[in-house]
């Protein structure tokens, strides 16, 4: 009775909770402290300000158990007679991690216990308080099961993330100004920065935020503590928090910097830009070869054989040019805007949606069905005036189509040029896209405009129809692949609905040919409504988008699916290989059968303690999109090797062979990109 009178005194009760009951030896779990002060009190931030001090833990573990540092979500200002405290209204928790050893025997008890002291203050007063508590875990046999992972997921979100680069400050007559890289898009009108260590600038001081390109300034007055480095904690408009470091650098070379930081950082920035475009031009000049790309630019190429003109060839090019830069600009125009509002998409985000896998089935299926013969769109005979307006008009539009399918497939140099793409200025971002649409549509454009190309090119006759009937293959083959992908992404009921509206679309294609061959009009109307009308009915009847991951289905259970906080535990004991995929990304599937699933790479990965950790962007993700994003990359394949330990990994190529992973598995990091 005594104590629950002494507890229901307490001005913060604080509760200890973890992520599960039992804990497996040998492994790391979550662990909360939840503060919460009565109403109209309020505690105190790691550094409380002016006044105040911090709260004091003191652990006391049994053999064999170890705590991490704790961490403290960002804090509140409060200004009281030029005092200025950093506190908590209302509940906070802080979090940290315990690791049980792997000597510890299965079902032994571990009591956990901790001293706090702590101050309390409402407006007019402050008490210190001191509280033990006690958590007791009993240590399983097989993993934990992670009973609190929502709440630990909220926690952990608002939590500072830790800012990846170096920032630099000065201290000049007073002054301390501060420099953190940060992107110009990210709003600061109402940010402000905290700082870990009191007294290193003065806290009650007026903040002045500027902006200088992709530098966030801050100038305020100086502190009595200011050493060679300065930790400190930014708040965002949005309230994401972002945890840094800065280093004390000369003010003269400071200065120096932010005078020329426009000019450098705008050179610089356009060097960038510019090696991305080539690089962009380059990786879609290689999108040209994908199955589904491939017989539409034969085929365009083999109709300039046959062109009236040499001003009819020119046009054709340049249509075709127009569509698939068009439709490259668009896409990243849509992206961009997305990210500006605060989503998470990436490169290919189109082929995430079950709706765009299905209408491209049934529009690929009769693109190969009009290869085959089965229908004809338009007529092959120049010189007549409509044919003369449909020319270029058709380039147009199978430029779009070609570039819309493509994009997914993200070559060796394209995924590098579309990631820089997403963290460049606007205009260079969409220059970088133009350049992709410009490469793949390099070839057409070429043979367009130089005479002596087109000569080389086979005279018109009847083995041009044995070249399209031979074409409509691989685009059977590209409907099959989008069968399979749209498989992984839905229900059965919705595949096999596609796959209806796809038989009544080829059905009414089927009418219409034979209306061609008697010579008989009007015979679109029954392919239109075979399609439209059930595709429309389709389309409203939405997929399940939350089915289990593809990678948790397979046999067998040697890979982990993708979480940041899986992988920070794992990296604490081994090795680890986290590649990024997703059904649509053809060198993504061609690297897993070739390189990645072969039993020589398994076990090598066995042998050396190595985990494998995959993140499946099949369906779209705002976790991998980001984490995508932190390491410069629009979209799919990313190879990551990371060491025990070390949070910085290893980019591996995006051509894959077992003998770089071999390598890596057993220490040769030569064989990696840095």
């Amino acid at each position: 009775m005594a104590n629950e009178k002494i507890e229901s005194q307490r001005l913060i009760s604080i509760s200890m909770l973890t992520g599960s009951e039992d804990i497996a030896a040998g492994s790391t779990q979550d662990l909360a402290l939840i503060m919460t002060p009565r109403k109209g009190w309020h505690g105190y931030w790691l550094n409380p300000g002016d006044a105040g001090f911090p709260a004091r833990f003191n652990w006391r573990l049994p053999e064999g158990v170890t705590i991490g540092e704790l961490e403290y979500p960002s804090p509140s200002q409060l200004l009281t007679s030029d005092i200025m405290n950093y506190i908590y209204h209302g509940e906070y928790t802080l979090l940290t991690r315990i690791t049980i050893n792997g000597g510890i025997p299965a079902g032994t008890s571990l009591p956990v216990k901790l001293d706090i002291s702590y101050l309390v203050c409402n407006p007019t007063s402050c008490l210190p308080e001191q509280q033990s508590i006690e958590a007791t875990f009993v240590v399983s046999d097989g993993g934990s099961h992670q009973f609190n992972r929502d709440k630990f997921n909220q926690w952990r979100k608002i939590i500072p993330k830790p800012l990846d680069s170096e920032g630099q400050f000065s201290v000049e007559n007073g002054k301390f100004i501060l420099a953190l890289p940060l992107p110009s898009s990210i709003e600061i009108s109402d940010a402000h920065i905290y700082p870990v260590i009191n007294n290193t600038i003065v806290n009650n001081a007026k903040q002045t935020l500027t902006r200088d390109g992709d530098i966030l300034r801050m100038q305020t007055k100086v502190g009595d503590e200011s050493g060679d480095l300065f930790q400190g904690v930014l708040v965002l408009d949005s309230g994401i928090a972002l945890s840094f470091e800065a280093i004390k650098t000369d003010y003269v070379a400071f200065a120096s910097t932010a005078e020329n930081n426009n000019g450098s950082a705008s050179q610089s920035t356009w060097l960038i830009g510019v090696v991305a475009f080539f690089g962009a031009i380059l990786g879609g000049l290689l999108l040209n070869i994908m199955p589904c790309v491939f017989p539409i630019l034969s085929l365009k190429i083999l109709s300039l054989s046959h062109q009236g003109s040499e001003k009819d060839a020119r046009m054709g090019s340049v249509a075709y040019t127009l569509g698939a830069v068009l439709v490259c600009v668009l896409l990243g125009g849509v992206i961009l805007g997305l990210r500006a509002l605060g989503h998470q998409v990436g490169w290919a985000f189109q082929l995430q949606s079950p709706v765009v896998i299905a209408a491209l089935i049934v529009l690929m299926s009769a693109i190969g069905f009009n290869l085959a013969g089965l229908f004809e769109i338009g007529t092959l005979t120049s010189g007549s005036r409509l044919q003369d307006i449909k020319g270029p008009i058709g380039d147009f539009w199978t430029g779009v189509l070609a570039a819309f399918i493509a994009t997914p497939c993200t070559g060796p140099f394209m995924a590098t040029a579309l990631g820089a793409a997403l963290v460049l200025p606007v205009g260079i971002a969409f220059m970088i896209f133009a350049g992709l649409g410009f490469g793949m549509s390099l070839p057409f454009l070429l043979v367009g405009f130089i005479p002596a190309l087109r000569t080389r090119l086979p005279r018109p006759g009847s083995w041009m129809t044995t070249v399209r009937r031979i074409l409509a293959l691989p685009m059977f083959i590209t409907v099959v692949g989008l069968i399979w992908i749209l498989m992984r992404q839905s229900n059965n009921d919705f595949v096999l609905s596609v796959l209806t509206v796809t038989m009544l679309s080829t059905f009414g294609l089927w009418f219409a040919g034979l209306r061609q061959r008697s010579q008989l009009g009007g015979g679109w109307w029954p392919p239109i409504l075979l399609t439209l009308l059930p595709f429309l009915a389709v389309v409203y009847w939405v997929p399940d988008n939350d089915s289990a991951s593809q990678f948790e289905q397979q046999e067998g259970t040697e890979s982990l699916e993708f979480n940041q906080e899986t992988l920070s535990k794992v990296l604490s004991k081994q090795d680890a290989f986290v590649y990024f995929t997703a059904d649509w990304c053809l060198t993504c599937k061609v690297n897993e059968k070739t390189s990645i699933d072969r039993q020589e790479v398994k076990e090598a990965f066995k042998h050396n303690n190595v985990a494998m950790m995959v993140g499946d962007w099949t369906k779209g993700n705002s976790q991998i999109t980001e984490f995508l994003s932190q390491h410069g990359r629009s979209g799919v394949p990313l190879y990551l090797w990371y060491k025990k330990g070390v949070d910085n990994p290893v980019v591996l190529p995006q051509i894959l062979s077992p003998s770089i992973l071999i390598g890596q598995a057993e220490g040769q990091e030569k064989q990696a990109i840095p």
